[in-house]
């Protein structure tokens, strides 16, 4: 499936995890059209089980992206 850079970061816009990962990529200057889907993927699986970890809701659009 191929994702315009817009729909990725409407998608990304719609979780908490997902903002945080967003919000990564934008301050370190990565143009979200660069990153591959299985690297958001990646990091939105890290930022939700780092918020599992200090016990915050639960990450269920993970999967939303991939």
């Amino acid at each position: 499936m191929v994702f315009s850079s817009n729909n990725l970061e409407q998608q990304l816009l719609e979780s908490a995890a997902g903002q945080a990962v967003y919000d990564s990529l934008i301050q370190a200057n990565v143009n979200i059209s660069t990153v591959s889907i299985e690297l958001v993927k990646q990091m939105l699986v890290a930022e939700c089980q780092f918020r599992k970890l200090l016990g915050a809701v639960e990450c269920s659009n993970v999967h939303a992206v991939c």
